[in-house]
């Protein structure tokens, strides 16, 4: 049996959830009320061990009373679910990703409901490994998989909310969060509607934040910003609740440190007090949380003009994943200023420096690449880098092999399996327990969706739509018909039609 967490020795009383970790906590309780009620309780008052060793010890008594002649009862696929989710919360995304490779194993043989996993679980371990190009394509997959539930559907649309704020594209988070609104005004759950209105406040008050005077040099952000439109202030926003339900404690938690970032990035000195205060209260889940907690307060301390607050937090920074602190742009702009602070005018501009490089470097490789400057195989790599991330590690090279010949028409499963020199139904296997889907249907959806965006790019007249299928590797016309309508309930001329309106 795994070891219990316990996270840099943190009690189990409370744990205090950051952004975005207080989100996936409240999705995953909603996802399990029904199936796992006492592990939802427990994520809903916010005690993540605690969560963890309902849903272990559950599976432990029921081994334990199958008696010595019966047979044993495996963990079921919402229990592993569940782990992994709770894993991930404390930060342990080594365990959480074998617990959710064998709760996937456990459904190989359910094509849709293995995709949607698939994906979902990818989502949330690229988002919170700070992934979140590959976050943002894994949840939109989700959305738009026609046999996806809702409850899914609400879930993935979060999910691409967070991702799409974390890359400074507040445009794109919004519309994403109001996506998930109008499919939780029609759910019968309210507390998806109500983690929604906790969310949108979330956004503006980290835009708040970050749209301070004092922070304009902060150009990761500012370049988002830079239209009144993307402030606080001017942009369109779910509608709050009309749902009536209690708030669970960590909502109610999260909220509570939300105003108290406002009113430090307002000025107000005694907050950064009350802050930590409530920090020390519930407690923190693990190193990663502190640091993300930490750099909250940080930037609402500059905003609100309380510089020696700032710095003193920078100083006192926990050490920690060393790869993110060479990473996080707030966490190198806070080094900046807070060298800046103590007089070191050659310290701050080397942190400086380094920080205008990597949100640089963020944003380049981050948004979405130009059409116009990608070949087919270039484009397909670059739209479905989250393929690879859902694939074991040795047959990523046989993915990368589908996309470099994506736009061959005589490119076979034979051929990919002959590359990674394994059997046709090795890799079968491997592909459909992953993705939910053989290298074949892979083929085949990366072409359909490739000729789909050529469409929608270039709107042009009906016969270049054989012209774009041909680019893609994909030369006959009856299959073309069949396969397109069949994946998009549409046909390539009626995109057209409907895109030029």
């Amino acid at each position: 049996m795994p070891g219990r967490p316990n996270p840099d020795g943190v009690s189990s009383q409370e744990n205090q959830a950051m952004y975005p970790t207080v989100y996936m906590a409240l999705l995953s309780a909603l996802k399990f009320r029904n199936t796992l009620p006492r592990y939802t309780a427990a994520i809903l008052d916010g005690d993540f061990s605690r969560a963890y060793c309902t849903v272990d010890d559950a599976a432990d008594a029921a081994r334990n009373g199958a008696g010595n002649g019966a047979k044993q009862r495996e963990r079921s696929n919402e229990e592993l679910t569940a782990l992994a989710d709770v894993s991930m919360l404390i930060d342990d995304a080594e365990k959480a990703e074998e617990y959710y490779r064998r709760a996937q194993k456990m459904i190989w043989k359910d094509d849709v409901q293995l995709r949607v996993q698939s994906c979902r679980n990818t989502g949330w371990t690229s988002l919170m490994l700070g992934r979140l190009s590959v976050a943002q394509r894994s949840f939109a997959r989700i959305a738009a998989q026609a046999d996806a539930q809702v409850e899914e559907r609400i879930e993935a649309y979060v999910g691409m909310s967070l991702a799409h704020h974390q890359l400074a594209q507040q445009q794109a988070a919004d519309d994403a969060l109001i996506e998930a609104a109008d499919l939780a005004d029609a759910c019968s759950e309210p507390r998806y509607r109500l983690m929604i209105d906790l969310l949108a406040e979330e956004f503006d008050v980290r835009l708040q934040v970050r749209a301070a005077r004092a922070l304009n040099d902060h150009a990761f952000w500012q370049s988002a910003l830079a239209c009144s439109s993307m402030g606080p202030g001017g942009r369109t926003r779910p509608e709050p609740a009309s749902a009536i339900a209690s708030r669970p404690a960590i909502h109610a938690r999260r909220s509570e440190e939300l105003l108290g970032m406002a009113r430090l990035a307002n000025g107000e000195r005694h907050a950064s007090a009350q802050l930590l205060a409530a920090r020390a209260r519930h407690g923190a889940v693990s190193t990663r949380q502190v640091f993300h907690a930490n750099l909250d307060m940080m930037l609402a301390a500059l905003a609100g003009g309380l510089d020696d607050i700032a710095a003193d937090i920078m100083d006192r920074m926990p050490p920690g994943n060393a790869e993110e602190q060479r990473r996080n742009v707030d966490y190198l702009y806070g080094l900046s200023k807070a060298a800046a602070r103590r007089g070191n005018a050659a310290e701050a501009l080397k942190f400086y420096s380094h920080y205008t490089a990597e949100a640089l470097r963020c944003l380049r490789t981050e948004a979405p690449p130009l059409r116009a400057a990608h070949s087919t195989r270039q484009r397909a790599n670059a739209a479905s880098d989250d393929v690879a991330a859902r694939l074991p590690a040795k047959y990523r090279r046989a993915y990368r092999y589908i996309v470099e010949n994506i736009d061959r028409e005589d490119l076979t499963t034979r051929e990919v399996a002959a590359e990674l020199d394994v059997t046709m139904r090795t890799i079968q296997l491997v592909f459909k327990r992953a993705l939910g889907v053989t290298p074949c249907g892979l083929i085949r959806s990366l072409r359909l969706e490739g000729i789909r965006e050529d469409l929608l790019a270039e709107n042009g007249p009906a016969p270049a739509v054989f012209d774009t299928a041909a680019r893609w590797g994909l030369k006959s016309r009856s299959t073309l018909a069949k396969g397109y309508r069949k994946y998009f309930d549409e046909s390539p001329s009626e995109t057209i039609v409907a895109h030029a309106r």
